[in-house]
């Protein structure tokens, strides 16, 4: 399979992944009509899961297309690997309905929140298989790529499986710190410093190569 044929199909599942989202909303009932400013406001809790998880899986599609730039060509195994990340992120909308529903109504709101927190912790660990199997060895690398932005990014994505375990944890005291946490999360890696620094690293490299 060529690698444009597989982000394509990546950036299909991101696209029906983000869509869903909004379905997590739940639509009021005939009676809700009523009264439908205080059941729009009672809903907050799943608008709020529902821009946390917007913001996730955009920044994870974000980040999937500037990973990709840095491999050269695709095999079996990164389909492999690439199929198991694409799971944890078709499978979001559900926590995430399921988060906003506990939390508006008050009840199974910790073990709502450990489990949409240990989504993201799956998917967490799926990135990083994702990225110790295409550069180990610079297995699927462009030639260019640094080596020592190499070692940096696997340490990066290494270390950044911590935070997103220990969210689980988190969960289990508040599930709106949790909430926020995740939110947290979304904002760091909107920056992106692994492949900012892959990127300047590379820049860098051609830069050389050009003047040599």
């Amino acid at each position: 399979m060529s690698k444009a044929r597989l982000e394509a199909f990546s950036d299909g599942i991101f696209a029906i992944a983000i869509t869903l989202l909004v379905l997590t909303i739940a639509q009021p009932v005939r009676s809700d009509f009523g009264h439908l400013g205080s059941y729009l406001s009672r809903q907050w809790p799943s608008f709020a899961a529902y821009v946390v998880s917007f913001a996730v899986i955009g920044i994870m599609w974000l980040n999937h297309h500037s990973v990709f730039t840095h491999f050269s060509h695709s095999d079996r195994g990164l389909v492999l690997f690439n199929l198991i990340l694409l799971l944890t992120i078709a499978f979001l909308p559900y926590p995430t309905g399921l988060f906003g529903q506990a939390l508006s109504h008050h009840s199974g709101t910790k073990v709502a929140a450990v489990f949409y927190s240990a989504t993201m912790a799956v998917n967490a660990y799926a990135w990083t298989a994702l990225w110790l199997y295409a550069s180990g060895r610079r297995r699927l690398l462009v030639p260019h790529f640094p080596e020592e932005q190499r070692r940096a990014a696997t340490v990066l994505f290494t270390v950044g499986t911590v935070p997103y375990t220990l969210a689980v944890g988190l969960a289990f005291l508040s599930p709106i710190a949790s909430l926020a946490l995740q939110g947290g999360f979304a904002v760091y890696y909107a920056l992106d410093p692994v492949s900012r620094r892959a990127a300047r690293g590379s820049v860098s490299t051609g830069a050389m190569s050009t003047t040599d």
